[in-house]
């Protein structure tokens, strides 16, 4: 009788262990790239709170739609403003999208209403 493994065994075995790992990798590594697009849409979602808080202090928003760069949280994110009239004469529609870049896709947007300061010489 013999012992052991024949080699062709041995082979077969190594086959799918070779693929289980494969496998295995394959998975840590899609969950490591959707882990890291969670964080980066989850820093645009902030980055759009951040922008939108940040014209809401300044009392002033860009009329109609406009696109710039900005340094928000320590990263550059290419910022989309669109502002809307409103039924009221001092606040103001705005919708804040962002984007990694200019031309990439919106990852995050945060939309309110914006009380404007009135202008020197409105006042009565």
């Amino acid at each position: 009788m013999k012992r052991g493994f024949t080699l062709l065994e041995v082979l077969v075995a190594l086959a799918i262990v070779a693929l289980g790992l494969s496998a295995a990798f394959a998975a840590t590594g899609q969950a490591a790239r959707s882990a890291e697009q969670l964080r980066v849409r989850t820093l645009a979602q902030w980055a759009a709170a951040d922008a939108l808080t940040a014209l809401r202090l300044a009392g002033e928003v860009p009329r109609g739609q406009s696109r710039r760069e900005e340094d928000i949280s320590g990263r550059v994110w290419w910022v989309e403003y669109r502002v809307r009239d409103s039924g009221a004469e001092t606040l103001r529609d705005v919708e804040v999208l962002i984007g990694a870049e200019r031309g990439a896709p919106v990852l995050a947007g945060a939309r309110g209403m914006v009380r404007i300061r009135s202008e020197p010489g409105d006042e009565e």
